[in-house]
Formats: C-alpha cells, sequence, structure tokens
C-alpha cells in the first residue's frame, strides 16, 4: 500500500493519496485545489474521494477531482450535513464549493475499492456523522481519523452536532481495534494506535 501526504498551505486538513498500484487513488479528504495538482505530479489518478466529515476544510479541494471523474463517498449519517451550517462555510466566511455525494458508507460497511478494503467506522463527536477509514492491503492496515484522533490529542467537540459524550465513545471503539497500525490524522503529524493509546490522554481515559 502507498500512502502519499499532501500537506496544506495554511488553513486546511492534511491530505492523503491511498494507492495499491501506484497509479489508481483514493484520495481522503482533498482539503484544497491544489490537491489535483499534487496529484498529477505524483502520477496519481483519483478514483474514490473519501471524506471524513464535511468540515470545509477537509473538502475545498474535492469539486475539481469530482469534475475529473472521482467518485465521492462519505459516511451514510454525515451525508446530510453537507450543505448545511454544519460545513463552517459561513461560519468561517469561506467561499462555498457545490459538489455531490455520490455514494455512502453505513457504520461497519467493506467495499473493495482500486484494489483495497475499505472499512468505514462511524466515530461521531467532531460532528455526528464523522467516520475513520480502515483500510487494508493484504496484511497491511492503515487507519485515517479525520478530526476524531490526533497525535496526542483529538479534534473540537464545541462546533455543529459535536458531543464529548460521543467522542470518548469513539475513542474507546478505536483503543480496542486490534493490534497496531498507522495512524493518519486530518491534522498534525502522523502516529500509530499504539502510541496513542499509551500516551494520548484522552484516549486513556476514554
Amino acid at each position: 500500500m502507498i500512502i502519499k501526504r499532501i500537506s496544506p498551505i495554511g488553513f486546511a486538513s492534511n491530505c492523503y493519496a491511498v494507492s495499491a498500484d501506484g497509479k489508481d487513488a483514493l484520495v481522503i479528504d482533498p482539503s484544497q485545489e491544489r490537491v489535483a495538482g499534487k496529484l498529477k505530479e505524483m502520477r496519481f489518478t483519483a478514483k474514490h474521494v473519501l471524506l471524513t466529515h464535511c468540515h470545509f476544510d477537509h473538502t475545498m479541494g474535492t469539486p475539481v477531482l469530482q469534475s475529473q471523474g472521482a467518485k465521492v463517498w462519505c459516511g451514510e449519517k454525515e451525508k446530510p450535513l453537507f450543505g448545511s451550517e454544519v460545513d463552517l462555510y459561513d461560519y468561517f466566511g469561506a467561499p462555498y464549493v457545490p459538489f455531490e455525494i455520490e455514494e455512502t458508507l453505513a457504520d461497519g460497511q467493506q467495499i473493495n475499492l482500486c484494489g483495497l478494503k475499505v472499512t468505514l467506522l462511524h466515530t461521531p463527536g467532531h460532528t455526528s456523522g464523522s467516520v475513520c477509514y480502515l483500510i487494508e492491503d493484504g496484511a497491511e492496515k492503515a487507519l485515517f481519523t479525520g478530526d476524531t484522533l490526533f497525535c496526542g490529542s483529538i479534534g473540537r467537540t464545541d462546533f455543529f452536532t459535536g458531543s464529548i459524550r460521543d467522542m470518548r465513545a469513539s475513542l474507546r471503539r478505536l483503543k480496542e481495534l486490534s493490534g497496531n497500525m498507522p495512524v493518519y490524522p486530518g491534522h498534525e503529524e502522523e502516529t500509530t494506535l499504539a502510541a496513542e493509546r499509551d500516551s494520548n490522554l484522552y484516549m486513556r481515559e476514554a
């Protein structure tokens, strides 16, 4: 499994391109229009966009990739929040860029995309429909946590539909995942599930 991070310039989230063959890619949270150009430089073709939640700083590059043929996915509980006040475009005064959610996944649902097994985990707390994606390529696993779990921290719970109670339950769920695996968060640096179990106070107390 090939994983490439596209770091934001300014205020936006990390974006990740994930590929089994080095050509066709799943793109998680394309946060800026520049993502399309970076994918081209990497010689990746975006086949699917996987969104962890609706906040604008995770989605602003989605329209360009959709116009190029990528199919856009999210969790079924988050879909109604796209285009609402929850997406924070108005809250931060950001210019709205519309796109269409074409497919949704339910909690625990698995699907094969571009030769990779993708499992959606509903992890509310940052928003009510926030999700993480567990992606597997044979024995190799990686967890993409959006704004649920960060290195040493967690996402905010004080925006629309956020809930600290839900966040604690979501952290318990992640803590109980078997084994260790790399964790790719929406902001800051990568970490591992074992490191967060050991040193992340929020996860330890969940």
